[in-house]
């Protein structure tokens, strides 16, 4: 090997002396939080105790000789036996579940009394099997013994050693004692909504109580339960979190999702909350649809008609603000076709090849909500244009889009379209066929905006045949549902059955009749105005439906 050259060495040297410098100048490396992350992974992998660390081997072997002689021969015995209740053999059920073998397991630990710390490790291996023994789905005598097992630790729980420096687990389970009762984990509920505390961390660090022990899904049923008695307030408060555990729990999601939803329908004000109607229907699937009915007849009839009204709202706000290209006058039929929605009892999407195909996240979970009511649409022209058709009382009506485009209305009984098919045309073969019974373009004609001419045609339309008035009131996604709306399915073959409507139908049909513009602000503690002449047969009719006149308004308001 050729020797360095004196440059080189000098500079080996050189770099040897600021290393050891450096290690020199370096404080003695303090292990005690690595010592404490050992300690908890080997509590979270063994189960922190004296026992656990054992082979599976060794507590069969033992476990063995238990069943074959009934007796616990000495300390490592007891210590082995007292871990392995949970494991099952070959044609035989384990201990936790035998109904001969385990009330004489827990007399033969019970010897053990006078050996303070070996029996204190027994009973740690009897709280694993009591943590980690899942009794919703027991065998045999397991839920009997579960029961027993319980309260046997709980017993002798005050009697355990406490002398010297006690294991992290008995502080654990001495500040968790709550545990070994018939009501385990409902003091968890609230502290964890409302973030005063997680015990779930020393639950799983010093118990072993891992994700699959009864215990987490305890505190989820405590978590909900907590939120569920909450005040309104309180309730919105938390409902964030609570959607988040929902969503994190999928086997115990539909329980817990059905009491928040009807938790929710029993506020005082119902308007829509985005997240849970979204978290709803991607889980339940659309709300008025009938093939849905094994997952949303888990909650109340009028819960379902208040997720049904906001999914409706939330795709007549999608469709206009997505799927068209009015701009400002997009926002006009948003809040025209809302104020309908508890009457809209049915709907259908026909998408162009644009919207259709379109990759971006909002599209994709615009066609996810509309899953069950999205259809190809033909023959639209720009392949940019869109279609919403909606069912109120016995007619259909048809928006399109694209500008330039009318709104049509179809006898429902008697549709040149059928809905059940996977495309519909947007021309005069279908979507805009000659047979329409009515036809309103969205311009505003003289002295007159399109939606009072709209609304006076959904109000004649609705009351054909001696159909109920339709309501354009504030709907339910504000306010209570006081009527449940009709299912129709929307197709050539469907008959024509008035929908249901609110109590004061009669009134707004009777503003429709004469063009009284109104503003009801009801739901937000304010009152129903009607602009109407102070004097006239009109101001007659409304002093008799118990309107009073405000001079300083000019109009009248509907006296509470």
């Amino acid at each position: 090997m050729r020797p360095l050259s004196p440059r080189i060495a000098r500079l080996q040297q050189r770099l040897t002396d600021v290393g050891a410098a450096a290690f020199r100048d370096m404080p003695d490396p303090d292990l005690r939080a690595l010592k404490g992350h050992v300690q908890s992974l080997q509590a979270m992998l063994s189960g922190a105790g004296a026992g656990a660390g054992a082979s599976n081997d060794r507590i069969q072997t033992e476990l063995v000789r238990f069943r074959e002689t009934g007796k616990l021969h000495d300390v490592r015995s007891a210590r082995l036996v007292s871990w392995g209740t949970r494991l099952r053999s070959v044609g035989q059920p384990a201990l936790i579940e035998d109904c001969d073998r385990f009330d004489p397991l827990l007399s033969e630990i019970d010897s053990f009394r006078s050996m303070p710390r070996p029996y204190r490790r027994c009973w740690r291996g009897l709280l694993d099997g009591y943590v980690n023994y899942d009794p919703g789905s027991a065998r045999g005598a397991g839920d009997r013994n579960w029961r027993v097992l319980r309260e046997y630790l709980n017993d002798n729980l005050l009697h355990l050693e406490r002398s010297g420096q006690a294991p992290d687990w008995l502080a654990a389970i001495d500040d968790n004692a709550n545990l070994l009762t018939e009501d385990p984990c409902t003091r968890y509920g609230a502290e964890i909504l409302t973030g005063e505390g997680d015990p779930l961390e020393v639950l799983r660090r010093d118990l072993s109580a891992g994700d699959t022990s009864w215990i987490g899904r305890r505190i989820f049923e405590a978590q909900i339960e907590a939120a569920v008695r909450f005040d309104d307030r309180r309730f919105r408060d938390v409902l964030p979190r609570v959607i988040g555990l929902i969503e994190e729990h999928d086997v115990l999601a539909n329980e817990g999702l059905s009491r928040v939803l009807d938790r929710y329908a029993e506020c005082a004000s119902i308007e829509m909350d985005p997240a849970l109607c979204e978290t709803s229907v991607s889980r339940w699937g659309n709300p008025w649809l009938e093939r849905n009915d094994t997952l949303w007849t888990l909650v109340r009839p009028d819960t379902r008609r208040m997720v049904s009204s906001w999914h409706k709202l939330r795709l007549i706000e999608d469709f206009f603000n997505l799927l068209s290209a009015d701009g400002i006058n997009d926002q006009r039929r948003i809040n025209f076709w809302k104020r309908y929605v508890d009457q809209i009892s049915d709907m259908h999407f026909a998408l162009g090849e644009a919207a259709y195909r379109d990759p971006r996240p909002s599209f994709k979970a615009l066609r996810q909500m509309m899953k069950g009511r999205m259809m190809s649409l033909t023959s639209g022209g720009v392949s940019s244009n869109n279609a919403f058709i909606m069912r109120i009382a016995g007619h259909v009506y048809v928006e399109f889009g694209e500008e330039g485009n009318a709104m049509f209305a179809f006898d429902a009984a008697k549709l040149p379209f059928d809905l059940s098919k996977l495309q519909v045309a947007g021309n005069k073969t279908a979507l805009k066929h000659p047979s329409y019974v009515a036809r309103i373009v969205h311009n505003n004609g003289v002295g007159e905006r399109w939606e009072r001419k709209a609304d006076r045609l959904i109000a004649s339309l609705s009351s054909t045949r001696g159909a109920p008035q339709v309501s354009h009131t504030t709907p339910s996604y504000g306010t209570r549902p006081s009527a449940p709306p009709q299912s129709h399915a929307m197709s050539s073959k469907s008959p024509s059955t008035p929908s249901n409507v609110r109590g004061d139908a009669d009134l707004f049909a009777f503003f429709a009749k004469h063009g009284i513009k109104t503003a009801d602000s009801r739901d937000k503690g304010g009152s129903l105005w009607a602009y109407a002449p102070r004097s006239g047969p009109e101001a007659n009719e409304l002093a008799r439906r118990n309107f009073a006149w405000a001079e300083r308004r000019g109009a009248w308001y509907l006296r509470s």
